[in-house]
């Protein structure tokens, strides 16, 4: 059990850093995986962390359990004080948006752009659900 939450934690934590650097293109109503970044994002910075919860899959598309959604929504405040020590978010960017030919995945390079003037370029993965698009965590 110790193992699975340090991976949780982990995996957390790249996932917020991911979370936080992108947006895109599709407005943020989130039928887009771009869009679905900046709504995550959005959401995010107005600290209703138990929605931004509900954006997240496992590899294999379940659903967290209400243990590991809870674990993900503590840490979420440590990974926004982090963010916010940059004056905030200014805005979001997609740089790439990479849809897989069966449609089921994606990968969205974004970059935050930030009121001090820094910006960060990251990564994320997501995965088609039912129609919809969620962000992985785990590998």
């Amino acid at each position: 059990m110790k193992k699975h939450n340090g991976l949780l934690a982990a995996v957390t934590i790249i996932f917020l850093i991911g979370l936080f650097s992108c947006g895109g293109g599709g407005g943020i109503t989130g039928n887009t995986p771009g869009g679905k970044v900046k709504k995550g994002v959005k959401m995010l910075f107005d600290k209703k962390y138990e929605e931004v919860v509900k954006l997240y899959v496992k590899k294999d598309g379940q659903k967290l359990t209400e243990e590991e959604s809870a674990k993900l929504a503590g840490m979420m405040p440590m990974a926004l004080k982090e963010k916010e020590s940059k004056q905030g978010l200014k805005d979001v960017e997609i740089l790439e948006e990479k849809i897989s030919a069966d449609g089921k995945e994606a990968t969205v390079r974004y970059k935050m752009i930030f009121n001090n003037g820094e910006t960060d370029d990251e990564d994320t993965r997501l995965i088609k659900v039912d129609g919809d698009w969620f962000f992985v965590i785990g590998n």
